[in-house]
């Protein structure tokens, strides 16, 4: 254990995961990294661990979709890091998705990983997060990243519009379970397609976002974050396709 704080991110991936990752380390937290793709997860966390080699970046390779191995790998973390004071819940699949053209399991498969994923997660973290909350100078925290899906669906991509459906009302059962006790759950709502060329919806602006929520004192808490317009990407996409 080295005293610094921790943050936990589930489903690390190259733009937003180590982007959040490297933020939260170059502010002295060690960082924990979830994610299936071994090689990956290795160059993330090597990229996390260059923004400050004095704290712990240690990686963890597992399917956030395997809700045993995900428990075990999280106990793992519990045992080589200490207890969370962030946790944060990237896991997603973006790929289309159709009613009537796509297979139940590619539907079952999203609900693991996204859902099943973070309720484990979610579980996992909750007695820490609320003894965190009983120590001064803390700052408990449950992200995740979400976007306009959950309530303005699109048709090609069904999947992926339930799963974001799904978890925002799992986060706000959170929400409502820890909010008092001194736990802060919010989330970033991401835009539009998440490039490193856009000047306003990229892995660094996103992540800038999640380590200003994990610092908001209790008094002004904020549930949700917008990065980028929701309502303005489907416009883009609508004449995209009316002039294809």
């Amino acid at each position: 254990m080295s005293g610094n704080k921790l943050i936990v991110i589930l489903g690390s991936g190259p733009g937003i995961g180590a982007s959040t990752g490297a933020l939260f380390a170059s502010m002295g937290f060690d960082v924990a990294l979830l994610s299936r793709n071994v090689e990956r997860l290795g160059q993330e966390a090597a990229r996390v661990q260059a923004a400050n080699p004095r704290v712990k970046v240690k990686a963890y390779p597992v399917d956030v979709g395997d809700h045993n191995a995900l428990a075990l790998a999280l106990g793992k973390v519990g045992t080589e890091l200490g207890p969370p004071e962030v946790v944060y819940f990237n896991a997603a699949r973006v790929a289309p998705s159709r009613i009537g053209g796509t297979s139940p399991d590619f539907l079952l498969e999203d609900f693991k990983s996204m859902n099943l994923g973070l309720f484990v997660a979610a579980s996992w973290a909750l007695p820490h997060l609320t003894a965190a909350a009983e120590q001064p100078g803390t700052h408990p925290s449950f992200l995740f990243t979400n976007s306009g899906l959950w309530d303005r669906p699109l048709a090609n991509f069904a999947s992926l519009s339930m799963q974001k459906a799904a978890q925002y009302n799992l986060m706000l059962s959170l929400k409502q379970m820890v909010e008092a006790r001194g736990v802060h759950v919010a989330g970033v709502n991401i835009g539009g397609l998440v490039r490193e060329e856009d000047p306003v919806i990229n892995p660094n602006n996103i992540a800038r976002a999640l380590f200003d929520l994990s610092q908001e004192d209790k008094p002004n808490w904020q549930w949700e974050v917008k990065v980028g317009d929701w309502d303005e990407f489907l416009k883009q996409m609508s004449a995209a396709q009316k002039a294809a």
